[in-house]
């Protein structure tokens, strides 16, 4: 990892922390954040892949896995972990009447965008790791690394015009700008 891809988790975790201690529940954000971990560590071990490594990226704390030993669709199993297990704490939320109110719809809220942002099909996301173990499971790995790379700067080229379109039209927060912005950097450092 270069230094100015580490300056640019930094960064990103640092408007994530703001993100989280500017939220009217920040308890509840991190929550979904650690089902969300939680959920790729069950299918891990389910598994038997070990921890390599936790560290700080742009956007998120990562932990890798040692998944070389696994068949493409157990890795892609792991990958979706995590979307797995908020998609099901969402269900769960719904259908406990105890949990409720304000701090239900916060919770379901949370989670369901987590789960949702992480199928988008760029490389530091989990949708990226899906889409690179659903082409390995069907192709060689020199053509899918091609073209999981073409596709995932397309993807993070779509989602800054989209953000530069709402900010254009509506004004909307600048999070997403940014956020795209420091995604089309990391990945034109790893071309």
């Amino acid at each position: 990892m270069s230094r100015i891809e580490e300056k640019l988790g930094v960064i990103a975790v640092a408007l994530t922390m703001l993100g989280i201690t500017s939220s009217p529940h920040p308890m509840i954000l991190i929550l979904c954040y650690g089902i969300h971990e939680l959920g790729h560590l069950f299918f891990a071990k389910c598994f038997g892949a070990k921890m390599r490594k936790m560290r700080v990226g742009v956007f998120h704390l990562s932990m890798s896995y040692d998944c070389h030993h696994l068949s493409y669709p157990k890795e892609l199993l792991v990958m979706a972990g995590g979307i797995i297990f908020n998609l099901a704490s969402v269900a769960m939320a719904i259908l406990i009447p105890a949990f409720s109110g304000a701090y239900k719809s916060f919770f379901v809220m949370c989670s369901l965008s987590l789960a949702l942002m992480n199928l988008y099909p760029v490389s530091i996301l989990d949708g990226g790791g899906i889409l690179r173990s659903g082409l390995l499971f069907i192709m060689s790995q020199e053509k899918a690394d091609r073209i999981t790379k073409v596709l995932y700067f397309l993807f993070a080229v779509i989602l800054w015009l989209i953000a530069v379109y709402l900010q254009l039209i509506f004004s909307s927060n600048i999070s997403l700008f940014l956020v795209s912005v420091v995604l089309l950097v990391q990945l034109c450092f790893t071309f």
